[in-house]
């Protein structure tokens, strides 16, 4: 149902439940293109491939080599070229499958090359350590992979009538590569389980700072609130009593309403906290539904990819989300908000913005403390984030980039 998203500029696709849109739904460049996780770890990678696949080219003398290899070994060498560049865009098994071939093609094309089967035997050892280095590669598909490439090569030297010293050329290559693409995975295994308990670690932290946040406000905000509510309806009914100026209880009655409505905001701000459900992309959605409920008008796009984003790092985000949106309701009241999330391949970027209000506008009265801010930072440099927080162009924006593996 095509709708206008309340506080957005442009019509969008919103879900009738009040979720989140999802990257479909919005305009511009998705996720996941060529630019998107462009750093200087995937330029890194091309940057060794292009070098390898340069050495490989630059040892290949198609002199000695029939023109069916030649031909053979130019789209082997494209193939690669071609995958190392758009790797990050390649999902499961296209990348393994891309190895596979370079594995098998090297190994045939150095048993059809007897006078010179350097180069090829250097693609398909190439291969082999690339598949062997992805940890997520099945052993069995490494396996299986081998012995096809064994094979290819056998029947293809037998074919040729080349000598021994070929296969001892060849093996030397698949032994390198198997060992170095061993130690790669060994190491990759090592760094997803030091990835794993960091996360469980930052995931406990973020438990105990939302159960600390949650205890915070209950005690603070809704004992004192509630307190100054009574207190309140107390002097109205005294002030009332005694004739004091009208304008003076008028005043006294618009103090006890800002305060029941700060009692409100605290508990649902609790209550946010306790039950956000799993999910960037959810809880922004139980979010952006509470908010509304309190007659705020808040816009919420989620783009990328949510699910990369690791769960303590969504948790922390979200808990950002209900202050900043908590701040820009009291400091700019009946202002719109808007809400961003963009999930990359090693990074996620929050960008909550509202209004500033009008100037000469009375804003309403603030809790003292002026902790909002550094506490909001504080939260994410527990999971490795910056948060930072200013006027720019007449808006209010809050914004935390958080980089996660």
């Amino acid at each position: 149902m095509e709708i206008a998203v309340p506080g957005s500029q442009v019509p969008g696709r919103c879900r009738q439940d009040g979720g989140v849109r999802n990257e479909h739904d919005i305009r511009g460049p998705k996720a996941g293109g060529f630019r998107a996780g462009l750093d200087a770890a995937r330029l890194r990678r091309i940057a060794l491939n292009a070098l390898a696949i340069g050495f490989g080219a630059a040892f290949y003398h198609p002199s000695e080599h029939p023109p069916g290899v030649t031909a053979a070994f130019g789209v082997l060498l494209g193939l690669w070229a071609v995958t190392a560049v758009v790797r990050h865009v390649l999902v499961r098994p296209w990348p393994e499958g891309v190895w596979s071939v370079l594995l098998i093609g090297g190994a045939v094309c150095a048993g059809l090359s007897p006078a010179d089967p350097s180069a090829p035997a250097f693609v398909g050892s190439a291969g082999l350590f690339l598949l062997v280095s992805a940890v997520d590669t099945p052993a069995p598909w490494i396996a299986g992979v081998l012995t096809a490439g064994i094979a290819g090569f056998v029947l293809a030297h037998g074919t040729a009538g080349g000598g021994p010293g070929v296969g001892v050329a060849v093996l030397i290559s698949a032994v390198t590569g198997f060992g170095f693409g061993f130690l790669a995975r060994m190491n990759g295994l090592d760094r997803r389980t030091e990835r794993e308990t960091a996360e469980q670690r930052a995931a406990n932290a973020v438990l105990a700072e939302r159960a600390r946040i949650a205890r915070d406000l209950h005690d603070v905000l809704a004992h004192s609130l509630g307190g100054l509510v009574i207190q309140l309806d107390a002097l109205e009914a005294v002030s009332a009593a005694r004739g004091t100026d009208p304008d003076v209880v008028t005043r006294v009655r618009t103090a006890r309403e800002m305060a029941a409505d700060g009692l409100v905001a605290a508990k649902h701000a609790v209550d946010a906290l306790r039950r956000l459900p799993a999910g960037i992309d959810a809880a922004l959605g139980e979010i952006a539904a509470g908010v509304r409920a309190q007659g705020m008008t808040v816009d919420v796009e989620v783009r990328g990819e949510p699910s990369r984003v690791p769960g303590p790092v969504g948790e922390v985000l979200a808990s950002l989300t209900v202050e900043a949106l908590t701040n820009a309701r009291k400091h700019a009241p009946g202002a719109p908000a808007g809400v961003l999330v963009e999930a990359g391949r090693d990074a996620v970027l929050l960008r909550v913005t509202n209004p500033l209000a009008p100037p000469g506008t009375v804003p309403e009265p603030r809790l003292a403390g002026g902790h909002g801010i550094p506490g909001m930072r504080e939260r994410a440099r527990i999971v490795g984030g910056r948060l930072s927080a200013g006027a720019t162009n007449g808006e209010w924006t809050v914004e935390c980039r958080v980089p996660h593996a």
